[in-house]
């Protein structure tokens, strides 16, 4: 999965240094300024490009056609706009935009673009901390004992043609399966090679979620067996 996050802010390096060690792919990071690009390009994991983010030839570069994610997070709102715009024509199959003004929200959410406001993030993360605590607790990034992982069903191929419902261990358990652009929750909805999906488990497990997933998945084709 190639990502490509475009603009100089602090919501763009925090989710640079977020990403840069959970995608399998390439993670581009686009800065106008000199100094800040070879920053960026110490991280590591990071390929860090000099130029405006408004530049037709810089983002030329990107490969669109080929770009997972791409999202223009500058702190300015035509800058981030434009590009979005321009990542969406180009083939970039999601795009995000963040934006300080409201009456952009509706432009962009009619171009299939899905807008950013920071603050209204942090306030939606805020409330629900507020309002559901253990809803919060539960798969908080710092400090939840569980966390939320999302994979594509054939890197385990030994869970195609299970049964969701069947789908549970002692330390994890899928919740639901995406595909064919729906979500679904039924306890028989069978896993297609194309499936994603969408798994809450112990983070005690990380390392060895794979290897966790494969128990679970002969374990549900044993019931799928046995009746």
């Amino acid at each position: 999965m190639d990502v490509v996050v475009v603009g100089d802010s602090a919501f763009s390096w925090a989710l640079v240094t977020e990403l840069k060690w959970q995608i399998e792919g390439r993670l581009y990071f686009v800065l106008s300024d000199p100094e800040r690009a070879m920053e960026a390009s110490l991280i590591g994991d990071i390929v860090a490009i000099q130029g405006d983010i408004t530049d037709t030839a810089v983002l030329d570069e990107l490969d669109l056609r080929n770009c997972h994610v791409f999202v223009a997070g500058s702190r300015q709102d035509e800058a981030n706009v434009l590009s979005a715009l321009y990542a969406k024509n180009k083939g970039a199959r999601r795009v995000f935009a963040r934006i300080f003004e409201p009456k952009f929200m509706s432009l962009l959410g009619s171009l299939d673009i899905v807008p950013i406001q920071t603050s209204h993030t942090a306030a939606a993360f805020i409330a629900i901390s507020i309002l559901k605590p253990a809803v919060s607790e539960l798969v908080s990034l710092t400090q939840g004992q569980f966390a939320l992982e999302e994979i594509r069903a054939r890197e385990c191929p030994e869970l195609v043609g299970c049964r969701l419902g069947n789908l549970q261990g002692e330390h994890l358990h899928i919740i639901a399966v995406a595909q064919g652009g729906s979500t679904m929750l039924s306890y028989n909805t069978t896993v297609e090679a194309d499936s994603r999906l969408i798994i809450i488990h112990d983070k005690a497990i990380k390392r060895q979620l794979r290897q966790e997933l494969r128990r679970v998945a002969t374990k549900a084709a044993r019931r799928l067996d046995s009746g």
